[in-house]
């Protein structure tokens, strides 16, 4: 499984951040006012989990799943045409490209500074020409590294089986956010 550790820190900041201001409204605010803040950081603090927390790609033997916020696709590695970073990582299944929001990509100038003894045994197709995202110090290279080694794997077994393509639209993540979103909004207006 990958995911960035950056995300953690990322979502722990605005938790301890949304602490912080229901922590000052206790001290400062009447009731309605720490409800009123209370609703709008755990709203906050829902979005910041949707975004840096759930996102991961998961590689197995006979596929990889891909999670993001609202979205969980899996994929067997046979209909995988390939496995590439842009903006992000991603994969081209049939023509469509499934971006993970796990794997984001750096800026164009990241590939300037890599040294060429960082991509042996990466599978890099053009180690001259390559995407700053295929950089094994960024998330997306490690990501696209990972996939594509897998995929590789998969390819050269004789008698590999692949799972079967499903995606899963995150029912329950939705429902808690427009909870969430119509609380903060309803705590506000009273």
């Amino acid at each position: 499984m990958y995911r960035p550790r950056s995300g953690y820190f990322f979502a722990g900041a605005i938790y301890i951040l949304c602490a912080g201001l229901i922590g000052q409204s206790f001290v400062t605010e009447s009731a309605d006012g720490v409800l009123t803040t209370s609703a709008w950081c755990a709203l906050i603090s829902y979005i910041f989990h949707l975004t840096f927390i759930r996102p991961k790609v998961t590689f197995f033997d006979e596929g990889i799943r891909i999670t993001n916020p609202l979205r969980e696709i899996t994929v067997g590695w046979d209909r995988i045409q390939e496995i590439n970073a842009r903006y992000s990582m991603y994969i081209q299944v049939e023509g469509e490209k499934i971006y993970a929001w796990a794997a984001q990509a750096p800026g164009r100038y990241h590939a300037r500074s890599i040294h060429p003894t960082e991509l042996r045994g990466l599978k890099i197709p053009d180690p001259l020409n390559m995407r700053a995202g295929e950089s094994p110090r960024t998330h997306s290279g490690v990501a696209v590294a990972l996939g594509r080694i897998r995929h590789e794997a998969f390819l050269t077994r004789s008698n590999a089986s692949a799972c079967d393509s499903s995606t899963e639209f995150n029912n329950r993540g939705l429902t808690i956010l427009v909870i969430l979103a119509i609380t903060a909004f309803a705590v506000t207006l009273t």
